[in-house]
């Protein structure tokens, strides 16, 4: 409750010296009382104040001069166009920067996007987001890796700054977040392998288990498959997230796990993989046991970095994140959220779509001169 008062005060206050402004009451040049006595007036602190004349002062109302303080800017220096920044923890691959052209594109014309990679580091992304809350009106975050900075975001949104984050939520956080329905998508990808006849389903994640997105989509395969009776445990595996930037040590790591289940008394004959990058290995561990995928060896994965990721995408079962609408759900939140609209509760999930692989038939028929195994 706290924090809503601490929000509408600034507000308040600046809403107050604005009107002042477009009245004429305050003509350009006037001076402008300093922060001291803005607080003292308005019964809040100096930062409080500092924050309203900060955002005047972003807007073009007001003008700092020196030897003479703020002051009311002349009527060519006002703007109304605001200023949003979207924190990433990289630029550089193909889902952030879908992402960012989606932000973009959901922006009320004269909006400008700042961008900021926190390069999977937090304490850049800690400072990132203590000098974007002074210079834009809101904030859309990407998170790095970890619950390191859990304590800055719930700090920051508490005060009443406009803060959401998408796909990664640092525990405690959970409620500013838009992300995608994992659980539901990895049911109804799950749901279609048990439809094709596969009742032992092995499941490859990262043992990167900060991230919201992972938990949730382990979840949702463990419920996919409780009905089936099996013990899951066996059936588990989880690669190092730092495999990821080891191509050759990741395939064998995935390698060495398929060929150990497949010696099980009742062998896996698919698998779902909760990232597309260990569904690339899991294709080329196939390869290896002599398995044709969408043949004899189902997958199902999530696909985001597109179909061209994979060299026969038709053979597998691909859950595709609706980036578009994850974006602009987060963009129409921080609308929300900056003019003081009410909003619910978070998380707020986003349906994904399910692109079902081709029958192994079809399979067959598309490959009959191709290879078996690795040809995914």
């Amino acid at each position: 409750m706290q924090s809503d008062v601490q929000k509408t005060t600034w507000q308040t206050i600046a809403a107050e010296v604005s009107g002042r402004i477009d009245s004429g009451e305050l003509s350009p040049g006037s001076r402008i009382e300093s922060e001291e006595e803005l607080a003292a007036r308005m019964g809040v602190s100096r930062n409080t104040a500092h924050r309203a004349l900060s955002e005047l002062q972003r807007q073009g109302l007001l003008v700092r001069q020196r030897r003479w303080g703020t002051v009311v800017a002349e009527k060519a220096q006002i703007t109304t166009v605001g200023r949003i920044a979207y924190m990433a923890d990289f630029t550089s691959n193909r889902l952030q920067s879908e992402i960012m052209t989606h932000i973009e594109h959901a922006l009320d014309d004269g909006t400008r996007l700042v961008v900021a990679t926190g390069r999977n580091d937090l304490e850049r992304e800690a400072d990132n987001l203590n000098k974007l809350r002074n210079e834009v009106d809101g904030i859309i975050c990407y998170p790095c890796d970890g619950d390191g900075n859990a304590g800055a975001f719930r700090a920051v949104a508490d005060s009443g700054f406009p803060l959401v984050l998408i796909d990664r939520a640092p525990r405690g956080c959970e409620d500013i977040t838009v992300l995608t329905d994992n659980v539901q998508a990895t049911q109804t990808a799950i749901a279609d392998l048990i439809e094709r006849g596969h009742q032992r389903i092995a499941f490859f994640g990262t043992n990167n288990l900060f991230a919201l997105s992972i938990r949730e989509r382990f979840y949702g395969y463990r419920a996919a498959v409780e009905w089936l009776g099996y013990d899951t445990k066996p059936y588990e595996r989880w690669i190092p997230v730092h495999l990821d930037g080891n191509d050759e040590t990741m395939v064998q790591a995935v390698t060495d796990a398929l060929i150990a289940m497949r010696t099980m008394a009742e062998p896996p004959t698919a698998a779902f993989c909760s990232q597309d990058w260990l569904a690339v290995a899991l294709v080329e561990a196939c390869g290896v046991a002599g398995l044709e995928v969408g043949v004899d060896f189902g997958i199902a994965t999530y696909n985001d970095f597109g179909p061209s990721f994979f060299r026969q995408p038709w053979r597998l079962d691909r859950v595709i994140q609706q980036l578009d609408l994850v974006s602009l759900t987060a963009v129409n939140r921080l609308r929300s959220l900056i003019v003081g609209a009410p909003i619910p509760k978070g998380p707020i999930r986003v349906s994904a779509r399910f692109q079902p692989a081709e029958t192994s038939r079809a399979v067959l028929d598309s490959s009959l001169y191709a290879p078996r195994g690795a040809t995914t």
